[in-house]
């Protein structure tokens, strides 16, 4: 049996402590802000971008912490499939 899914996406312009990947399969991230994106333990630049490829449907969270400076755009968009 095949499964479906849709293409899901997300903007994070916040903080989290323990942002939930529940119910994600393979999702990539890409700071499009000025700031910078500690993303459960790895630094993603500006511009830069991260993917997770794991052909399963997650269900842990991560911490999402953006640089201090408020002078920086926090842009943070997350892409990702979403079983149906």
């Amino acid at each position: 049996m095949e499964s479906c899914g849709n293409l899901k996406n997300k903007v994070i312009t916040e903080n989290h402590s323990a942002f939930s990947l529940a119910g994600m399969v393979n999702p990539t991230f890409q700071n499009k802000g000025t700031s910078t994106v500690n993303l459960d333990g790895r630094l993603i630049a500006p511009g830069e971008t991260y993917s997770v490829y794991l052909n399963l449907v997650l269900q842990n969270a991560i911490p999402i912490t953006f640089e201090k400076d408020k002078s920086k755009t926090r842009i943070l968009y997350i892409g990702y499939g979403e079983i149906i």
